[in-house]
């Protein structure tokens, strides 16, 4: 009987405590920053535009510079970084102009280049 007791006040307890950290808050309060973790998606995202902006810039960069059928393939470096802005801002690599900004910040940023 005594084994019964507390046995079921265990799986009480462990039921309890999982079920706060399913639902996603924190034991401390204040949501997901006392994790240190970040949203990646959603309406609610807490990733920063400049690393939204160099994350679709990067994408960009493989899908029109350095695809394999792509002038750049496997030649992007710190040396052809600067023509290939050049000829992204001269209209020359065909980039739709909603991405091109993206674009021109990942090569400054991961090529350091001037603009």
């Amino acid at each position: 009987m005594k084994r019964t007791l507390i046995t079921a006040t265990l799986l009480a307890l462990v039921a309890s405590s999982t079920a706060v950290f399913a639902s996603g808050t924190s034991p401390r309060g204040g949501g997901g920053d006392d994790w240190g973790t970040k949203v990646l998606r959603g309406t609610n995202s807490r990733i920063s535009n400049k690393d939204r902006l160099l994350s679709r810039g990067r994408v960009q960069v493989r899908r029109h510079i350095t695809c394999e059928s792509c002038e750049y393939h496997n030649n992007l470096n710190r040396e052809t970084a600067p023509e290939v802005a050049q000829a992204v801002r001269a209209g020359r690599i065909e980039i739709k102009n909603i991405h091109r900004n993206a674009v021109l910040y990942y090569l400054n940023e991961r090529y350091s280049i001037t603009r």
